[in-house]
């Protein structure tokens, strides 16, 4: 199936929805500044499953509404999607910013999660965090999405990997100049306000976290703190990684969410 523009609540979103009819549904968000073919390289890992894949609101060939965006705002867009293509549960796998969207999803809509996929996201920002979100938006704002480029990329990529201008990061990085500043902006408003850490005991499903050691953007210690606050968390590692652990090893991650989704949503 090819991609559609489909009505989701109060904006337009590109998604692709396809696989056998009577299979799980697996919903593929993923992270900042990419679009739908983040998940290119990852479709191996969900064979034999329905996927619902989409540019995120702002992203992509997907419509951004005006002004700032919340977190719950975006998770009302992933239930509005399942809306549209008659889905009453689905298991999520995020990457970053779609980890956080599917943390508050799960938290809004707990009936409608069978499992989750968390890879390199976090549950709160600390002060300087979330300081830098807002260095990075008034550069973007004033400068565009170059006055950025050179120092986001290399915390989402390790050196090897922009050295050797490994595949993963030729998509990022094409993908990342592409993005507007004005959905920059909004979706870094939602992101720095993120704040789910009290609330992950509730969400009693089956959670893979997915973390990278040197991680600047989601660090040990919070990879490790969700894993321990999620009721059926399990944590694993990807490495040698930055942020974007997937992009850099995708058959490594393919196995590792296939196992997991083989053992808890068999088909």
């Amino acid at each position: 199936m090819t991609a559609e523009r489909v009505k989701a609540g109060d904006v337009w979103l590109n998604a692709e929805f396809d696989g056998p009819p009577d299979a799980p549904v697996v919903v593929l968000h993923h992270c900042f500044g990419a679009s739908l073919a983040y998940w290119d390289r990852h479709m191996a890992a969900f064979a034999g499953y329905r996927t619902l894949r989409f540019d995120t609101r702002g992203h992509g060939a997907s419509d951004g509404p005006p002004g700032l965006w919340t977190l719950a705002e975006m998770a009302a867009d992933v239930a509005a999607l399942l809306d549209v293509y008659g889905i009453a549960q689905a298991s999520i796998c995020g990457v970053s910013m779609g980890g956080q969207v599917a943390q508050t999803f799960a938290l809004a809509w707990p009936e409608r999660v069978e499992a989750l996929m968390l890879a390199n996201t976090v549950s709160e920002y600390n002060d300087d965090q979330i300081a830098m979100w807002r260095q990075r938006t008034e550069e973007v704002l004033q400068g565009g999405i170059a006055a950025v480029e050179d120092a986001m990329l290399p915390r989402w990529f390790t050196p090897d990997a922009v050295a050797s201008q490994a595949p993963g990061y030729r998509y990022m990085a094409a993908a990342f100049r592409r993005f507007r500043p004005e959905s920059f902006a909004a979706v870094a408003h939602a992101l720095a306000r993120v704040h789910t850490t009290s609330r992950l005991p509730e969400i009693d499903r089956p959670a893979l976290v997915v973390g990278a050691e040197k991680d600047p953007g989601a660090p040990k210690a919070m990879t490790e703190r969700m894993a321990e606050l999620l009721p059926q968390g399990r944590l694993v590692w990807l490495e040698p990684s930055m942020h974007l652990a997937s992009l850099e090893h995708p058959e490594r991650f393919n196995r590792l969410v296939r196992d997991f989704l083989t053992e808890v949503r068999p088909i």
